[in-house]
């Protein structure tokens, strides 16, 4: 396909910040990581669960909890600057650590883009995040005591998108999303989506994933989605399931137009965005070859892109057998979705 003009407009990265295993927590470390293919994984810290009490080596047995690690972030997760948040020590301490760390995260990113908080204060400005682990109100709700006074609005999902429009007094819309795996990933689209319709001026768009509970884990387990061994082996014929994780990431995202005319530092153009679903599959799980074949190729089409031209793809990687297979992209005779394409 020959190079043409984009059907949709281009928006732009301006700013980001993000906090992920093994301290990488800079654009330095994180790239530091990513080239010496530097393995984030290792052993519970005892601070996340009481991992003799629940380890079953048997993976095959229904409700075993067969992981022996994952990959997980530093520092002490209860450690929160409450007041520098206009947060009360009482409301603080009930509020799902992943609400607390995304407050801060997002604070950084707006400061990566050079932006002083009082300038976004009152704006049109929308927040989305993907989560689809509860694992801090699983934990936390077993305990029929628990609920303190701020039960209702600490651990709830919804908070997680609402918490950050309400500290920064940002007016645009405000969700959570979760579509499992993409949950983030849908986020994103849907605040390119709302920046093209010029229905908001600026969108922060966030992402974040704590392990505290093995309840998750072992209904993962149930359905053979989790690595025995709590790794992923993507693209690789030892694929056995994929290795859970923690993180948080955080993109500030404006129209290219806008971010040009305001001088911003653009740390990457999106040309284009989009979602679809696999259909009626052999399992509801089990995700769609040219399904991902049909989205890619429309996707180039609206952004005027060459395929040609593609230097680097970044795919979801989960290592299972049935998802790594419609991922692989080594050779362009592959009958998966990317080798058909590029």
């Amino acid at each position: 396909m020959a190079e043409s003009s984009p059907k949709i407009e281009s928006l732009a990265i301006i700013g980001l910040s993000f906090k992920f295993p093994q301290g990488m927590e800079t654009a330095e470390s994180l790239w530091e990581g990513l080239a010496t293919s530097r393995s984030a994984w290792s052993s519970f810290p005892e601070s996340r669960l009481n991992f003799d009490g629940v380890y079953d080596p048997d993976s095959s047995r229904l409700n075993s909890f067969p992981l022996k690690g994952a990959h997980f972030v530093e520092g002490d997760l209860s450690a929160f600057d409450a007041p520098f948040f206009t947060i009360g020590p009482n409301e603080a301490a009930e509020i799902d650590p992943q609400s607390r760390i995304l407050l801060e995260v997002t604070y950084r990113a707006l400061e990566n883009a050079g932006i002083p908080v009082k300038r976004v204060a009152n704006s049109n400005t929308s927040v989305y995040t993907g989560s689809f682990g509860d694992d801090y109100k699983s934990f936390s709700t077993k305990d029929p005591q628990f609920g303190g006074q701020y039960s209702a609005s600490s651990v709830s999902a919804n908070m997680l998108a609402n918490r950050i429009s309400w500290y920064f007094d940002l007016r645009g819309e405000s969700i959570n999303m979760d579509t499992a795996c993409s949950s983030t990933l849908v986020a994103f689209h849907t605040a390119c989506q709302r920046l093209r319709n010029n229905e908001s001026e600026m969108a922060i768009v966030a992402g974040s994933n704590l392990f505290f509970s093995p309840d998750m884990a072992m209904s993962l387990n149930n359905q053979n989605f989790l690595s025995p061994d709590g790794r992923c082996w993507s693209f690789d014929e030892k694929a056995n399931g994929y290795g859970r994780g923690e993180g948080f990431g955080v993109l500030i995202v404006k129209r290219l137009s806008d971010a040009l005319e305001n001088n911003d530092t653009i740390r990457a153009v999106i040309r284009a965005t989009g979602t679809n679903q696999d259909g009626r599959t052999p399992g509801i799980v089990q995700p769609s070859r040219s399904s991902q074949e049909q989205l890619i190729r429309d996707l180039y089409e609206k952004a005027g892109l060459d395929m040609s031209q593609t230097r680097y793809v970044e795919a979801h990687g989960t290592g299972t057998p049935v998802g790594g297979k419609s991922k692989r992209c080594y050779e362009t005779n592959n009958t998966n979705a990317m080798g058909q394409i590029l």
